[in-house]
């Protein structure tokens, strides 16, 4: 019991420095941002792109949990809520509550979407969409918490708890044609302004996304196949990253379905060195969807050696379906 406990109090302990370096690195550049794991490919690809918003014939809730290395104390984690749906026959609107904590790190915010659809063209099933979110964001550092329950040992002395607003717009627009689609999205679009805290960090904290895929289908099948590609870019600091997914959905009766696929993420500045792979499945029956996603790190630099791996669930319901009159929000 003694060595499970030193074991424990070790583990605390990497967590702590851990966050320490988190929270210094988030400190020089702040992100403002819902973390982007890989939520969105199960069937929610609002939490990218605003120009979602509205797109299909339900009201869309979907509530999201993302847990990593869970038999680590004080693990990082994120949770959101979301919504969206139609409320004309080109428009949407849409709503995100989410909440991630790394450590003594957390950000906490809010965002809201409007989003319009257009016919390019009918007979060839070409759509435009755009969207607009304003979000609202709370960064904040739990200082008080690295002593670690030991103030004859504090490993930061002199540390005070920090917390930053930052309110800011993201937009995004979607082209679609036939089974392609493709979003391009620009998170924050406002320059951060500098404040007491760390009046020498960069005040550039924009992010872009590239999300784009096809969905192979054949109408004597109830098979569908759907490659895609997340690039995502921290102008800040020049990281990038790219999500290769992939995704096989089974078609059941009356809209139901079964899915399972696999997503892996590379660090593209590292010459597209493996960060981490996630097999997950689905099923959406009637009005209620779930999907479970499981996370290998297999980057040794952010795996502990001790850690077991990521888990994702994500629940949902939909509900006031109604068609639209329009293609562009089918």
């Amino acid at each position: 019991m003694r060595k499970q406990s030193e074991i424990k109090k070790l583990m605390k302990r990497y967590i702590i420095i851990i966050s320490l370096l988190v929270g210094s690195y988030s400190s020089v550049a702040q992100e403002f941002l819902n973390p982007v794991q890989n939520q969105y490919i199960a069937d929610n690809p609002y939490l990218i792109s605003s120009a979602y918003a509205g797109i299909g014939d339900c009201w869309q809730i979907r509530g999201v949990g993302f847990e990593q290395w869970v038999n680590i104390e004080d693990s990082p984690g994120t949770q959101s809520l979301s919504i969206d749906g139609r409320i004309s026959d080109r428009s949407g609107v849409g709503a995100i509550l989410y909440n991630d904590e790394n450590g003594f790190t957390s950000q906490k915010g809010f965002q809201l979407s409007f989003a319009h659809h257009l016919t390019l063209d009918e007979w060839s099933n070409q759509y435009l969409s755009f969207g607009i979110s304003y979000k609202f964001t709370q960064f904040g550092i739990d200082a008080q918490s690295f002593n670690d329950g030991n103030p004859d040992n504090p490993i930061n002395p002199g540390l005070s708890n920090v917390s930053v607003n930052n309110s800011n717009f993201d937009i995004g627009f979607l082209y679609r044609l036939g089974r392609f689609f493709i979003s391009a999205n620009a998170i924050n679009l406002l320059k951060k302004q500098l404040d007491d805290f760390n009046p020498t960090e960069p005040n550039v904290i924009q992010n872009y996304y590239v999300y784009t895929g096809y969905t192979f289908y054949h109408r004597f099948s109830d098979m569908e196949i759907e490659p895609s590609i997340l690039y995502q870019n921290f102008a800040g600091d020049g990281r990038s990253t790219t999500d290769m997914n992939l995704k096989v959905r089974k078609l059941l009766k009356r809209g139901d379905y079964i899915w399972g696929g696999v997503s892996m993420r590379s660090i593209v500045d590292q010459d597209f060195k493996p960060l981490s792979v996630s097999p997950m499945i689905g099923i959406k029956k009637e009005n209620f969807y779930v999907a479970y996603g499981y996370q290998v790190n297999v980057n040794e630099v952010f795996q502990p050696t001790t850690a077991a791996g990521s888990h994702m669930i994500t629940l949902g319901f939909d509900f006031a379906c109604r068609q639209s009159k329009c293609g562009c929000t089918y």
